[in-house]
């Protein structure tokens, strides 16, 4: 992701509550960039877990990044369920969507969020759609934060799909 400031990141960061005893994040991208290390910043110093899942981990210097596979049968390490899921992928090149949109949805905690951010381009509606044939409910955009991407927030069904 390219384009975005600290301050945008930190602004859309504020939906994430502070001092909890455990928040677990979940971050699946192409690549370290800023949003990366924001959400390490942040998560350390609030003694949250995150997993950060790469697609290419040779362009990644964070020792936290793990490589991602979509073949796996689970997505989530260990049987951790994670209260927020940011997903920073091109869905487009996702070969097998369904699959990925199925284990996807259990990671999450019950209630958890699911953060889609894609590209200006990208039609919210369709995604939106997809999502709620997927289960998940609370499916909004949130607005006026990126300048240069669209942010789609969706919820885990309390123990439904699972």
């Amino acid at each position: 992701m390219k384009n975005l400031n600290k301050q945008e990141i930190k602004e859309l960061l504020t939906i994430i509550p502070r001092d909890y005893p455990s928040m677990d994040i979940f971050h699946l991208t192409n690549n370290c960039d800023e949003l990366t290390y924001e959400l390490d910043d942040f998560c350390t110093s609030q003694g949250y877990l995150y997993e950060l899942m790469i697609l290419d981990t040779d362009n990644c210097q964070n020792e936290k990044a793990n490589k991602f596979d979509f073949e796996k049968n689970r997505y989530n390490r260990m049987s951790r369920l994670y209260d927020f899921v940011f997903v920073t992928i091109k869905l487009e090149d996702i070969s097998d969507i369904d699959s990925f949109y199925a284990k996807l949805y259990p990671i999450s905690k019950n209630a958890g969020k699911v953060l889609f951010i894609v590209e200006n381009d990208k039609d919210l509606r369709e995604l939106e759609e997809k999502l709620i044939e997927k289960n998940y409910v609370a499916v909004n955009p949130i607005i006026d934060t990126f300048s240069n991407y669209q942010i789609l927030s969706a919820q885990k069904m309390h123990g439904w799909g699972n």
